[in-house]
């Protein structure tokens, strides 16, 4: 089982770009995400990963781009960390994003880092504590349970389940709630 994972929602996309958002390759990101995922991979360079996966989509590859210049370790592209394709509900991401994580599990991984989108954020939280986590306080952009560029830290419980804070916003992004 890996012991800790942390969980980076992409950095802030261009929305008025034109390019569908839930298709492959969807928008790539701001000026203000470059800074927001700049951030983000200063504070992970304090932390040692293991290896990292990262949805195929642009804003989420750019994101991981950026953060590859603090953090040294092996990048791999997952389906099963993509953004929600047209059509599918809450249900499908969540047994897609679990198929994926039974899959990192079976490797023995200390500390793993997710580069992802809001739906696969809420899943992976809801998952990895049986639907117990509270996540009143934490409304963002578009609903989304992470601001842009926000990363989850979470600890492995001897249960199976893991403990999560908020471990990291950058000073962009902004909360509605």
């Amino acid at each position: 089982m890996v012991q800790e994972i942390y969980l980076l929602r992409h950095a802030a996309p261009d929305r008025a770009s034109g390019v569908p958002y839930n298709i492959v390759p969807g928008p790539p990101l701001t000026a203000v995400g470059r800074s927001e995922a700049l951030q983000a991979g200063r504070w992970l360079a304090q932390h040692t990963i293991s290896a990292v996966y990262v949805s195929p989509f642009a804003r989420t590859r750019q994101t991981a781009a950026i953060v590859s210049e603090h953090v040294v370790a092996p990048f791999a592209y997952v389906e099963g960390l993509r953004e929600g394709g047209p059509g599918e509900d809450h249900a499908s991401v969540t047994r897609r994003v679990t198929g994926f994580l039974d899959t990192i599990h079976a490797h023995n991984l200390q500390r793993v880092l997710l580069v992802t989108h809001g739906c696969c954020v809420l899943a992976t939280l809801q998952v990895t504590t049986q639907g117990q986590i509270d996540l009143n306080g934490h409304t963002y952009d578009y609903g989304n349970k992470s601001p842009t560029a926000g990363i989850w830290h979470g600890v492995a419980r001897g249960d199976g389940t893991y403990a999560w804070e908020l471990a990291f916003t950058p000073t962009s992004a902004s909360s509605n709630g």
